[in-house]
């Protein structure tokens, strides 16, 4: 049976309370929004690869709330907002070849900033990452590039197929913040 509170619903639900559907205090009293949109991601599968497409594919997710396209790689705010997004994964050298590349996040399909690394040594693997923040309107896009456009893109990284380790090595990620 619900509590009305001033137009808000209040539902008792198992050990916690859930306000509005959309906001619930659990038994321990620690308080979420539910339906947070957003992800959580990794491309699994593959070799040394660049990216390719709209933007950095993501076929696999520990959580994702329906707003990003796993084919595409891109997320579309279904609401107005802040959103934090973040990467962080390896890159790896292969041989004697120098591997080199570019990675970064763009909003609306253009790039807003991006991070670059570089390995003289063709078997040395280096840690890269990066977070930011986007004010956002609803249907506004959020996408992660690597060796493509909108991001610079690395000829030779291209050329020799050279990106970022796959399976369990890296991941990608966007939150509404507020």
């Amino acid at each position: 049976m619900g509590l009305d509170i001033s137009g808000s619903t209040i539902l008792a639900a198992g050990s916690g309370l859930t306000i509005n559907s959309g906001f619930s205090i659990n038994a321990s009293g620690y308080a979420a929004p539910t339906n947070l949109p957003g992800y959580s991601g990794y491309r699994s599968g593959g070799s040394l690869y660049y990216s390719t497409g709209s933007g950095w594919i993501i076929n696999g997710t520990s959580w994702n709330s329906i707003a990003l396209n796993t084919s595409t790689g891109v997320f579309t705010c279904p609401v107005a907002g802040f959103y934090a997004v973040g990467f962080n994964g390896i890159a790896i050298g292969y041989g004697t070849e120098i591997s080199y590349g570019y990675a970064g996040f763009g909003k609306n399909g253009a790039l807003s900033y991006y991070i670059h690394w570089n390995l003289a040594d063709g078997n040395a693997w280096q840690q890269s990452g990066g977070s930011s923040v986007f004010n956002c309107a609803v249907n506004d896009t959020l996408s992660f590039y690597i060796n493509q456009s909108p991001s610079p893109a690395a000829t030779a990284a291209i050329t020799n197929n050279r990106g970022w380790y796959p399976d369990n090595h890296h991941a990608v990620w966007c939150i509404l913040i507020g």
